[in-house]
Parts: C-alpha cells; structure tokens; sequence
C-alpha cells in the first residue's frame, strides 16, 4: 500500500464530501416530497463514493486506469439498488417519477455505501 500522494489525498476528499453534499441535498429533497430529485442528487452521490473504492484498490498514482475501465469498475462497486439502475437507460430512470416512500431504500443504501467509503478511505490514510 503505497502513500497518497497530498493531490490525490485532496481529490479523494474533494470526492467523499461532495457525495455527503449530494445525500444532505438528497434527504432534503426526500423531506419535501420530492422522490425523483432526491434520487437524481443520489446517484452522483454513489458514483462519486465508487470511484474513490476503485482508486482505493487501483491508486492511480501509482498507474492510472484507462476512463472506460475506472468508469466499468465504479459501476461495478455500485450496491444493488443502484447497479440495477445503472444497467438501464439511466435518463429515462432519473428522470421519471418517483415517489418518495420507493426511493426511501435508495437513499439509505446511498448513505451506507458512502459511509463505508469513507471508513475504507480513513482506514487508508491512517496506515500509510
């Protein structure tokens, strides 16, 4: 396990708060009824916690992964509920109507996955 370099240490913070932003913004949409921009402001939340798990296990500054990969890889860390989203045509998805008590699960699920993200990611930093 190679030490993170101070730039990419920033970026991968940069990426954890922002996904923390994105579910605050998430519950507030969710508490105003609003279940298909609580989902929208989700999703990017999710992506952006999969990216720091995949630069976790592959440090790109130690060699960086070609997009098409990082982007396969992310997506393939996604939990469940959003994997399954992701597989289809992500538009029309996010974009559709949802109700608030359907994306509930979602939003907790987001809030796991970027919590264990970010221990995984505090983990790190304290061993190198």
């Amino acid at each position: 396990m190679s030490p993170i370099p101070t730039r990419w240490k920033t970026t991968l913070e940069e990426q954890l708060e922002d996904a923390t932003r994105r579910l605050q913004l998430a519950t507030s949409y969710l508490e105003q009824s609003e279940g298909g921009r609580a989902l929208q402001a989700a999703y990017p939340a999710v992506v952006a916690a999969a990216t720091v798990r995949v630069w976790l296990d592959n440090p790109p500054w130690t060699r960086p992964l070609p997009a098409s990969d990082l982007q396969r890889r992310a997506r393939e860390s996604f939990p469940s509920m959003f994997a399954a989203i992701a597989s289809l045509d992500l538009k029309d998805v996010l974009n559709s109507p949802w109700q608030p008590d359907a994306v509930r699960p979602y939003l907790r699920e987001a809030q796991a996955f970027v919590s264990e993200t970010r221990q995984k990611y505090d983990a790190w930093v304290s061993q190198g």
